[in-house]
């Protein structure tokens, strides 16, 4: 019985690994995405980090207390530059995707190396690495979208 909990368990750590690391090569957000004028624009404090440029990728594995589950985010931001002004486009969803998406452009502020919101979201750099945090959870590195760049 014991043996075969334990064989289970390596399953499903298995499968939780690899379902992420699929999603983390399936970028929700596209280039067509981010054509265009922006609807709203980031309120520049100091100039980002030319890294920050461009999309990123990430999972979030969410710890959900009430259900004492893990739940992946996709976490996915693209920053580019209009008319002098920069623009933030966001995509992260709840539950899988079933409970709540939060996707469209942001008026983020950005200060160099950070871009922050006003809800605990900190997209920022650290030696040449983009990370997502959400207050103070352990950073998240994050990988670029493919042919954002």
């Amino acid at each position: 019985m014991k043996r075969t909990l334990i064989i289970l368990l390596n399953i499903a750590v298995f499968l939780s690994f690899t379902m992420w690391a699929a999603l983390a090569h399936a970028a929700n957000i596209k280039s067509s995405d981010v054509e265009g004028l922006p609807k709203v624009y980031c309120k520049v404090l100091k100039e980002p980090d030319p890294i920050l440029l461009g999309g990123w990728q990430c999972i979030w594995p969410r710890f959900i207390a009430k259900r004492s589950e893990t739940d992946t985010n996709p976490v996915e931001f693209w920053l580019i530059k209009r008319d002098g002004r920069y623009a933030l486009y966001f995509y992260r969803t709840k539950d899988s995707g079933r409970d709540k998406k939060y996707i469209g452009w942001k008026n983020w502020k950005i200060n160099g190396n950070e871009i922050i919101s006003e809800t605990g979201v900190r997209l920022f750099t650290e030696g040449g690495e983009v990370f997502f945090q959400w207050h103070y959870d352990k950073p998240i590195k994050m990988s670029p979208i493919e042919g954002s760049r």
